[in-house]
């Protein structure tokens, strides 16, 4: 079973992602913030981590910066996120997202993108 860890701090999002993946069989860890994420990371090593930019204590780009520092380096990363200009994703790319998902977004669209890395 594709396991993948959901870092975000909107819990609406979050459950409702939980639960749409685990219905079509992935394995989901949750994480409310980059702090969380990076050690639900370590501990689970997950095949694709789906990561917003906006959360307290830790943000998506500053868990980039570690994540792509650490031995879970080559997990991909998909950011989620409701900034929308082209330089905020211009910085995740360059931080070594794979892909950059303005908010909102259908789930249709999100499973294909995740099937694409999984």
């Amino acid at each position: 079973m594709k396991k993948i860890v959901i870092i975000d701090d909107e819990i609406k999002l979050r459950e409702a992602l939980v639960e749409l993946f685990s219905f079509i069989g992935y394995e989901i860890f949750e994480a409310q913030d980059g702090i969380e994420g990076l050690e639900k990371i370590a501990l689970h090593q997950p095949d694709l981590i789906l990561c917003d930019v906006m959360m307290p204590r830790l943000d998506g780009y500053g868990f980039l910066k570690i994540h792509l520092t650490s031995k879970q380096s080559s997990i991909p990363v998909i950011l989620l996120t409701a900034k929308t200009e082209e330089t905020d994703e211009l910085i995740g790319k360059q931080l070594g997202a794979k892909e950059y998902i303005k908010k909102p977004f259908s789930f249709q669209e999100l499973k294909k993108i995740v099937e694409k890395y999984i």
